[in-house]
């Protein structure tokens, strides 16, 4: 799909889709290029957008219940819209990808065990799309560097932000190489490669669901993979069942649980970075974990203060 020592940016679009049946399975999905051909498709996508009848922007939210920029439509009228959307991503030809996790697992199993930041589905499903995007183009033998790009998710960002240069260390360091820096997280209603991705996930997660009705929207999975190139990847309960036990063993999860809890963890990482005190070089066994116990001292530290504070009074 891309020469080898290409200089052009690639750019990973990703967005997602929840389901709420069965095991609410969790679909993460998008589509590569390079950043030059993002440029051409997003004004193929605008000039697509605005013909008759025009919507400012695609969510499949409001499509599917025809309100928002889909108030007043007709089913017939949408579903011509999305065809001609569907036909601006395959003149494109993006390589396509998923990748789903099984919420009902990680609430049950990971989630209770894990600090606040790392127990979201979404948080454990975005960083399997940057690992799984990179190690597929590392074996291309591809050396283009890829920027990743998400639709806004709450808290996900500050966390990712956080964190991600110490998780990262645990991917070949080919497919680290490739990275290009922390993963964004944007708008979909200013960035049409982020409205490609919402299109695919949607249709994929309601493909996943086997839903069929006479007024159900129009099936459009097929379309919207790639099939000259589809990436496709789970995360399997066991290696939610292996995280948890690694996450039961680290000191310190129990207090940093609630959104308060993390919030001062943030706080605190930044002040102890500003400080020097988290050391630039480690094994892979990792600055998270010493910055969880640099949290957890610190946190004894400020009850102990409070504690003293108390007896004096």
């Amino acid at each position: 799909m891309w020469e080898r020592r290409s200089p052009i940016l690639l750019q990973a679009f990703c967005d997602d889709s929840a389901s709420d049946k069965g095991d609410k399975r969790l679909f993460m999905a998008g589509y590569l290029n390079r950043a030059n051909r993002w440029q051409l498709f997003s004004e193929a996508w605008r000039e697509e957008l605005q013909v008759l009848p025009s919507i400012a922007y695609l969510r499949m939210v409001e499509a599917n219940n025809l309100r928002g920029e889909f108030k007043g439509w007709t089913k017939e009228a949408r579903d011509q819209k999305l065809k001609g959307l569907a036909r601006v991503i395959n003149h494109f030809e993006p390589l396509s990808f998923q990748f789903t996790i099984n919420r009902c697992e990680h609430f049950r199993v990971l989630t209770p065990v894990s600090p606040r930041g790392l127990g979201s589905p979404h948080f454990t499903c975005c960083f399997s799309v940057i690992s799984g995007v990179a190690r597929y183009v590392a074996e291309t033998k591809a050396k283009t560097r890829i920027e990743y790009i998400f639709d806004e998710q709450d808290g996900v960002s500050s966390d990712m932000h956080l964190l991600f240069h110490e998780m990262k260390r645990n991917i070949p360091r080919r497919a680290r190489n490739l990275i290009s820096g922390v993963p964004a997280f944007e708008n979909d209603k200013l960035l049409p490669p982020l409205q490609a991705a919402d299109m695919l996930a949607w249709h994929l997660r309601r493909e996943h669901e086997n839903r069929s009705s006479p007024d159900d929207i129009l099936p459009m999975a097929d379309l919207l993979r790639n099939p000259k190139g589809h990436l496709e990847s789970h995360v399997d309960d066991a290696h939610l069942h292996r995280w948890a036990e690694h996450h039961e063993k680290q000191e310190g999860v129990q207090i940093l649980k609630s959104k308060g809890q993390w919030q001062e963890f943030r706080r605190d990482l930044v002040r102890f970075a500003e400080a020097g005190a988290i050391p630039p070089n480690g094994s892979r066994l990792s600055h998270l974990l010493f910055r969880l116990r640099i949290h957890f001292w610190a946190a004894l530290a400020r009850r102990n203060l409070r504690k003293r504070g108390r007896r004096r009074s």
